[in-house]
Parts: structure tokens; C-alpha cells; sequence
């Protein structure tokens, strides 16, 4: 025989206070409910660990206090709602299942499993591992559901395919029907579970915004903001006291090293067309002029615009409580705390006065270091950038790459680390563009690249440095150079 529980979530308390009131404080949160029946706090505290049956409750409130029923219902909802009620499905004394809310915006889904129906798990739905706990989550949730038992796993995989109740209870996972049915409720309450009618198409199917939508992308747009998860957010400094922060500049990577251009700012700022000009011309362009390519001057001065370490200083700051020395280094374009973690690379296939292969670029020294000649996979990566904007790769001049060292961002921000580093991204395309734009020179962002490729090509990481963004540079064809304009099916325009 299933039963739901009502219990409080881990590490809840409920502490009676003046005038009747009761204060109900947990890691997710503090909520203190004015003027409690006494009756009813006597039943609220039934729902310490493991709890006590849903019904049962209520009709203790009704018999005890029926016209409170009202207010223990709005109780029920608000403190759910909070993540400090927890409701969970049991068989024979073992906890099955757990809901446990999210979000503020978390509403029980109406209704119940009906048995001449068919369920499917949503899309969307995955299974991961919390810590001592296995959960399955949702960007469309506000809620998650722990699986406490590990016959709840099989069952929920054997949602992969439309089914009925009872289809599903005779799948090999050893649970009664009326625990397959209390486990199914508890999905459809959280909005794991979509109903399929005959027609075979799932709400989730029928609904035209939700397909444009692919797995990954909810996820990681409802992970990365707030609203639809209770996972700590912003500058948490979660790794603070147990590694270092990351350096603001990296070490010297290559034996050679070559000093680059450096334009006087005061005759630029003299010089440089107006922002609204460079804004209105700003284009991608593909198709560069092979006969005289860019120069090292060129693209000395467009690092230089662009990438440029501007100041840097060492700052105390309190991490946590306790004080930790960061190093900070200032660049042209904005950056989240000031963390500057995008690195620039440079894969050079024709530059008057810069040999083709694989450099880094310092930006306080304003030098690019070689790191490798045109090897195979300088040459995969030129080749993958030209695939990804239908340029020929003989034509190709300079690619530049960005690569993001996330622990430099993840030391002090949760949730948002990555989300970050995409919002750089993106700000260094603009201002690549215009710098290039006010120097004459044909640029064209790349839509995505080969992060594995980078690795193997730099000798990175994978999870310690990855490439997040690409950049053609070139120069403009002097036929061109009056009349830019893009191609319409390019990736960026």
C-alpha cells in the first residue's frame, strides 16, 4: 500500500514564538506564520521526519478546527512552496520518492493519474546525481524529485515510451500498482510527466514555443538565471579557502615571442571615425584581399584596440569573511567582476611579417607568443572556421580564437559562470567589429568551433582553458572596400 508524506524538508525547524505565532526557518528560506490555531501546531508537528499521511492531517485539522482547513491548505502551499515542505511517496515504511520545490513559482499540478490514460516522461526530464542523492530535474519545473529508491529509477525509465498505469507496474522494478500510481502523481504534481492522448502528440509536442526549444538550451537558459532553481547564484566565492583564485595574466606560453605594433591612442582618438560611422558600416565580411594581406602592424594596432591589458593591481577582497589577495588586469571591452578571463589566440595563415602557425597574445606585454608552426591541427582549425563560413581555406588570412579559463570566473560566481563568459564573448565580437570596422579590415565572427580541436592545438585543459568564441580578420579587397556588405545566409552579419 502507497501513502503520501508530509514532512519537513532537511534541516527545517518549526519554533513556536509570541502570540501564537510559528517560525519555520531552513536553508531555503525563513517563514513565520502569524497566529497558528494551537491545534494546528500540534499538528504540524506530526510532520517531523519521516512525516505523516497528507489525508490523515487534514482530517485531524477538520475535526479539531474545521473552519481553519482553509488557512492549513495556504499553509501547506506556502510553506511547499518555500522548500521547506517536502511531499513524498512510501511504500511499507521505505520512502519511494520526494518532491521538494525549487522555486517560489512552484504550484501543484491539478488532478490525478487516471488509469485509461497514457504518460510519458517530458523531454526535458534528466537524472543526475545531488550529492548522496539521485534527482530528476526539469528546466520546466519548479520542483525536483528525489529518488530515494532505486526501483524508483526503473520505473521512471520505463516512462521513455507512452504508457498506462498499469503498463508501467508491470515493468520489472518490484513495486505495487498503488505505489506506480503515487510515484506517477508525484511526477505529473512536479510536471515531469505529460499525458498522451490518442493522437499520440503530447501537450509538449502541441506547444509550437516549446519546439523551438532543444534539451540543452532550456536547461541551460533555466539554470543560469533565477526563477527555476534554488542552487546558489552569483558571487558565492564557493571555492574560496579551498583553492587559489586563478591569476589574472597567464605565464609566458612560448619560447618566441614577437613585439607587436603599438598605435599612438591620442591620433586615434584625433583620427578613428566617428562611433555612428563605424556602427552603420560595421559588416561581415568574407572575402579578403589575397594579394596584399593583412600586415603584423595591422593586427599589433587591432589587439592592441581591442585586447590590451590597460592597468594592473592586486586587491584584498573579502571572500566569504575572510580576505583574499586577487590580481586584477584591465582591458578595453567590460567584464563581469572585473575578471577579464577570455584569452586570445591567434592561428595565422598569411600576415605580412608574421610567420603562419599557432600564437598566443600577451596582453601586457602586447606581444604574440609562438606557440607551434602551421601544424595539423592549426590547419583542422583554419579548416573548420572556413566550413563554418563557406570561405575557401586558401583564403583565409588570421582566425582569431578565444578561450575561456573558466576557473578564473567559477572561483567567485556559481550558476553564472558560463552564462558569463558568453556575455564577454559576445561584447568582444562588437568590439572586434568596430575596431576592425575604424581600421579598414574585413572581420567576420564564427558561429562555434571545435573546443577539443583547441586543446589538442594549445596543449590545454579541457576544463581548465576551452575555446568559446572565433573571429576571422583579414584584409578588405579594394573592391570592396567603398561597399561592404554581407552575405545574407552567413552566420553573422
Amino acid at each position: 500500500m502507497s501513502t503520501f508524506l508530509l514532512s519537513w524538508s532537511e534541516g527545517v525547524t518549526a519554533i513556536p514564538a509570541d502570540a501564537g505565532d510559528l517560525v519555520v526557518q531552513g536553508p531555503a528560506g525563513r517563514v513565520s506564520l502569524r497566529r497558528v490555531n494551537p491545534h494546528v501546531i500540534d499538528i504540524l508537528r506530526r510532520i517531523e521526519p519521516p512525516g505523516a499521511d497528507d489525508q490523515q492531517l487534514a482530517e485531524l485539522v477538520q475535526e479539531s478546527c474545521h473552519e481553519f482547513l482553509p488557512c492549513w491548505y495556504y499553509y501547506l502551499e506556502r510553506l511547499t512552496r518555500r522548500g521547506l515542505l517536502c511531499h513524498s511517496a512510501h511504500e511499507k515504511g521505505a520512502r519511494l520518492a520526494t518532491l521538494v520545490a525549487i522555486s517560489p513559482s512552484f504550484v501543484v499540478q491539478t488532478g490525478g493519474v487516471i488509469a485509461t490514460r497514457r504518460y510519458i516522461l517530458s523531454r526535458f526530464a534528466y537524472l543526475r546525481r545531488d550529492g548522496d542523492n539521485f534527482v530528476l530535474e526539469s528546466p520546466r519545473a519548479h520542483a525536483r524529485i528525489v529518488l530515494n529508491d532505486c526501483r524508483t529509477a526503473a520505473l521512471v525509465a520505463a516512462l521513455s515510451v507512452p504508457a498506462i498505469p498499469a503498463e508501467v507496474a508491470r515493468h520489472p522494478h518490484g513495486l505495487s500498482v498503488e505505489s506506480v500510481d503515487g510515484i506517477l502523481l508525484l511526477l505529473l504534481r512536479a510536471r515531469m510527466l505529460e499525458e498522451v492522448p490518442r493522437d499520440g502528440t503530447s501537450g509538449e509536442d502541441q506547444d509550437q514555443a516549446l519546439q523551438t526549444w532543444s534539451f540543452h538550451d532550456l536547461l541551460f537558459h533555466a539554470r543560469s538565471r533565477t526563477g527555476r532553481s534554488d542552487a546558489p547564484y552569483g558571487a558565492t566565492y564557493r571555492l574560496a579557502g579551498k583553492i587559489p583564485p586563478t591569476p589574472a595574466l597567464k605565464p609566458p606560453m612560448g619560447l618566441e615571442s614577437h613585439d607587436l605594433y603599438r598605435p599612438d591612442l591620442e591620433t586615434l582618438k584625433r583620427e578613428d571615425p566617428p562611433l555612428a560611422h563605424v556602427q552603420e558600416q560595421r559588416r561581415s565580411i568574407r572575402e579578403f584581399d589575397g594579394r596584399q594581406p593583412i600586415t603584423a602592424q595591422q593586427l599589433g594596432e587591432f589587439l592592441f584596440r581591442v585586447a590590451r591589458t590597460r592597468d594592473y593591481r592586486q586587491v584584498n577582497v573579502m571572500a566569504n569573511g575572510n580576505p583574499v589577495e586577487m590580481d586584477f588586469a584591465s582591458r578595453p571591452y567590460p567584464s563581469g567582476g572585473g575578471l577579464y578571463e577570455i584569452e586570445f589566440y591567434a592561428a595565422i595563415q598569411q600576415c605580412d611579417g608574421l610567420d603562419p602557425g599557432l600564437y598566443h597574445y600577451a596582453p601586457e606585454r602586447h606581444v604574440l607568443e609562438r606557440l607551434s608552426e602551421c601544424s595539423d591541427e592549426t590547419k583542422e582549425l583554419l579548416r573548420d572556421a572556413a566550413e563554418s563560413t563557406s570561405i575557401p581555406c586558401a583564403e583565409l588570412q588570421v582566425l582569431i580564437i578565444l578561450a575561456a579559463r573558466f576557473p578564473r570566473l567559477a572561483w567567485k560566481y556559481e550558476s553564472i559562470a558560463y552564462a558569463l563568459i558568453l556575455k564577454h564573448v559576445g561584447v568582444i565580437y562588437q568590439t572586434m567589429y568596430l575596431a576592425a570596422t575604424a581600421m579598414g579590415l574585413a572581420p567576420c565572427g564564427i558561429g562555434g568551433g571545435d573546443s577539443d580541436l583547441f586543446s589538442r592545438a594549445v596543449g590545454a585543459e579541457y576544463s581548465a582553458e576551452s575555446s568559446v568564441g572565433e573571429f576571422l580578420l583579414g584584409s578588405v579587397r579594394p573592391d570592396l572596400a567603398d561597399c561592404n556588405r554581407c552575405d545574407p545566409e552567413g552566420e553573422m552579419q
